[in-house]
């Protein structure tokens, strides 16, 4: 469900990013020079869109998963340790920007919904703004799925590479990760409240602040039954969380090295993963205020 996604943490696996990071990511804030986005990410950018400056950066961290090195013959350890370390490093930016970009989403729409409570905004004019919302929203998911699926086709050809080169890491990372089963870890993503039932309307029994660390069970409708221990029970949108791969130690060199690569590479592209479909499942009511 990380993510899992409404707008996330806005933290590399979990810590709340620095003053200088949130003044590149969230619009308004930005005040150092930028250059100009490749052409692909001009395409995407849309002037009306309050979130657009999430989306460019959302853009250009897809962009970083190019083809693949060209090689005569098979690559060595050393060749393929260094290969995963760069897709971890693009992962990682990856999900960072995926998550930045749902923090704004989520940010938007309580602008919207601020608005109409104040009487600044017409009542027939909020589905409206909300349906937009969400057309964006699903826009976004769409990237991300496509990037997902980029993703799978790559690691099919390097898993195989690393098996190759040092025989039984298959293995070696099934048992790893058959260690941690079953409730991912993972991050309130703002100030949320935690309902009785997976539904929206259901009572209130918990709220959880930014940061919170919990553990997920999955749940109806695009919820998720978060557990943040006693008396921090219940349930949320998907989207309200950040998920937190289990990550290896780093290993200094060898094959250990490369078997903790190719495992730190699986818990991100199957965080990346969760998001991407916690996302798609929640929807706008992953943006539900905390009140």
């Amino acid at each position: 469900m990380r993510h899992l996604v409404n707008g996330r943490a806005l933290a590399p696996r979990g810590a709340v990013l620095g003053a200088g990071i949130l003044a590149a990511l969230l619009p308004g804030c930005a005040s150092l020079p930028v250059a100009p986005p490749p052409p692909a990410a001009q395409a995407v950018a849309d002037p009306q869109d309050s979130c657009g400056p999430q989306v460019v950066v959302f853009v250009n961290a897809a962009d970083l998963f190019g083809s693949p090195p060209r090689r005569s013959g098979p690559p060595s350890a050393a060749e393929l340790a260094a290969e995963l370390a760069r897709e971890n490093a693009a992962l990682e930016r990856l999900q960072i920007a995926f998550d930045a970009l749902l923090y704004c989403r989520w940010t938007e729409v309580r602008v919207i919904r601020a608005e109409a409570a104040s009487g600044g905004l017409p009542p027939a004019e909020l589905p409206r703004r909300l349906q937009a919302a969400d057309g964006r929203l699903r826009q976004d998911v769409r990237r991300a799925e496509q990037s997902r699926q980029r993703i799978a086709a790559r690691a099919a050809r390097i898993e195989q590479a690393v098996e190759a080169a040092a025989p039984g890491t298959r293995a070696a990372v099934a048992a790893g990760r058959a260690e941690d089963p079953g409730r991912p870890r993972a991050v309130a993503s703002a100030s949320i409240v935690l309902r009785a039932r997976p539904e929206g309307d259901a009572p209130v029994v918990a709220r959880l602040e930014a940061g919170s660390q919990v553990r997920l069970r999955e749940a109806a409708g695009g919820f998720v039954q978060a557990d943040g221990g006693p008396d921090r029970r219940g349930y949320a949108p998907g989207t309200a969380f950040t998920l937190q791969p289990a990550l290896p130690e780093p290993e200094a060199d060898g094959v250990a090295r490369l078997r903790s690569l190719a495992a730190t590479n699986i818990a991100r592209r199957d965080a990346f993963a969760q998001s991407v479909e916690l996302a798609s499942r929640s929807g706008l009511q992953g943006f539900e205020p905390a009140s």
